[in-house]
């Protein structure tokens, strides 16, 4: 009997072993398993995360091209409204030099004009004062005349 016990001893070590061993696998499996698990949620949430910046970056550059977008719609519209300016000035200025022009030449026709008309005064005076010297030259000569008339009268 003690071989028999010997063997069953050995057989119920041999089961506790095998128990073990099977609790062991059991344990490493459950744990395996809860890496996998862990993983996979991990992978997941490197995804979602990964999405999530995915979208992040798409709405930041479509922001930056939105805002580029308006930047040159601002730029251009700046430019236009310059040049729009810058015609309007030069509108302004040349019809600032044409006015002073039509000014300039107003002021020239008055001052030919008052010039000619000085001219004419002038003429006309000079006339009037030879017609005025003829005059009294002609008195002198009829004086003079009618002294030596006189003269050969009395003498």
């Amino acid at each position: 009997m003690g071989a028999l016990q010997a063997e069953n001893k050995e057989l119920l070590e041999a089961e506790t072993q095998i128990r073990h061993l099977k609790n062991t696998i059991s344990a490493l499996r459950d744990e395996m398993e809860q890496m996998r698990f862990e993983q996979g949620e991990a992978v997941q949430q490197a995804v979602a995360d990964a999405n999530l910046e995915i979208n992040q970056l798409r709405q930041a550059a479509s922001a930056l091209r939105d805002e580029l977008e308006k930047m040159r719609f601002d730029k251009d519209e700046a430019v236009q409204d310059t040049l729009k300016n810058g015609k309007d000035e030069a509108n302004q200025l040349q019809s600032a030099v044409q006015a002073l022009r039509d000014e300039m030449d107003a002021v020239k026709f008055s001052y030919e004009d008052k010039l000619e008309q000085s001219e004419r005064r002038a003429r006309d005076e000079i006339k009037q004062l030879h017609a005025t010297v003829s005059n009294l030259r002609e008195k002198l000569e009829e004086k003079t005349k009618k002294k030596d008339s006189g003269k050969k009268k009395n003498g």
